[in-house]
């Protein structure tokens, strides 16, 4: 399932960003003073890079088919000490 989240980190990433930056956008202080806005867009890019982590992993788990969603829980709920662990 980690594979399937790494695919899907940098889609969610960039729609994070992209809804994040329609409320600075839709500020008309941003428009005024550029400084300011800079620094609120270079901290939601970092934001959204950091929820993009774990929004990743839910649309990961979203994309997997009902036989890869039983062998992830199958092997979740194997002990430790199990053979073939």
């Amino acid at each position: 399932m980690a594979k399937i989240a790494l695919i899907a980190f940098l889609p969610t990433s960039a729609v994070l960003f992209g809804l994040m930056s329609l409320f600075v956008a839709m500020n008309p202080q941003a428009t005024h003073n550029f400084d300011w806005a800079f620094g609120l867009y270079m901290t939601i890019a970092l934001a959204s890079m950091i929820l993009a982590a774990p929004v990743s992993w839910l649309v990961a788990r979203r994309m997997m088919t009902r036989r890869d969603k039983r062998i992830v829980d199958a092997q979740a709920a194997r002990p430790t000490g199990a053979p073939g662990a």
